[in-house]
């Protein structure tokens, strides 16, 4: 199958997702409350910030704004964590799974189509997260908006090769994203999601530098906040992509081979 048939079949999949989503339109104010929330809740929780804790010297000591920005993206990156292991259990669960795998696309390719609504849907949140903060004051005027989306961009292709990792471990071992697991909890503590790394031990703070979160929320930041300039947002680029190059083969292969196991042993369709 070609290039423009994997194309066709992403679009189908992507049209069939929107159509099933808007059914469900209770779930869009819902989702929009929950964002809504969470934005005031850590705007009120800043006015308990007071200076310039180590790491918010560069953003004026602003908590809200640094906050923001972890709120804002990683639901996104999430989706790369969670969101390719996440469309395979659905197939396995709908009985869809095995009859995939027949087609002439390679199940990676399927997979990426599944998830092209909710990264949509989640890089809406994204925004609706900034455009709620630029409201309560965040200072996002002036931000460097193309570097800040190159950065998304390079991070939801690394984060991406750990989440094809953990649809492997789907398909090998059914339940259990432990690669989600360990890698969304790693995230939340040394990254620099809610608070700056700089505030944890030197060994937490070492071991940060694994997560390519941590450059993707540096970087945004830079550009968001701060206006930072290409040349300045270059090393988190440059690191985002090194990850991207060292995952994403080891992601596609990993799934590959649980897809060949899972096809040998016959228990593809089982979850």
């Amino acid at each position: 199958m070609g290039v423009s048939n994997w194309g066709r079949m992403l679009w189908e999949a992507f049209r069939r997702d929107v159509k099933i989503a808007l059914t469900y339109r209770l779930a869009f104010v819902l989702r929009f409350l929950s964002t809504l929330f969470q934005v005031v809740v850590f705007y009120f929780i800043s006015k308990l910030v007071t200076g310039a804790p180590p790491g918010l010297e560069q953003y004026g000591g602003n908590y809200f704004a640094y906050a923001l920005i972890g709120l804002a993206f990683v639901r996104l990156f999430n989706i790369s964590l969670s969101g390719y292991a996440g469309a395979i259990t659905e197939a396995q669960q709908m009985g869809t799974l095995e009859a995939q795998a027949l087609l002439p696309t390679p199940l990676p390719v399927l997979i990426f189509g599944a998830n092209l609504w909710p990264y949509l849907y989640a890089f809406g949140e994204t925004l609706v997260y900034l455009l709620l903060g630029l409201i309560l004051g965040a200072p996002l005027a002036g931000a460097n908006v193309l570097g800040a989306l190159v950065i998304a961009l390079l991070a939801s292709l690394a984060i991406s090769g750990l989440g094809l990792m953990g649809a492997a471990m789907i398909l090998v071992y059914k339940r259990g994203n432990a690669v989600s697991w360990i890698v969304e909890a790693a995230a939340g503590l040394l990254a620099g999601v809610y608070f700056p790394p700089d505030l944890l031990p030197g060994p937490l703070q070492k071991l940060s530098y694994l997560l390519p979160h941590t450059y993707a929320l540096a970087g945004l930041r830079g550009a968001l906040l701060n206006g930072a300039s290409w040349r300045e947002l270059a090393p988190s680029m440059l690191a985002l992509a090194g990850f991207s190059l060292a995952l994403l083969p080891i992601g596609v292969i990993s799934l590959r081979w649980a897809l060949g196991r899972a096809q040998v042993k016959g228990n593809l369709a089982q979850y």
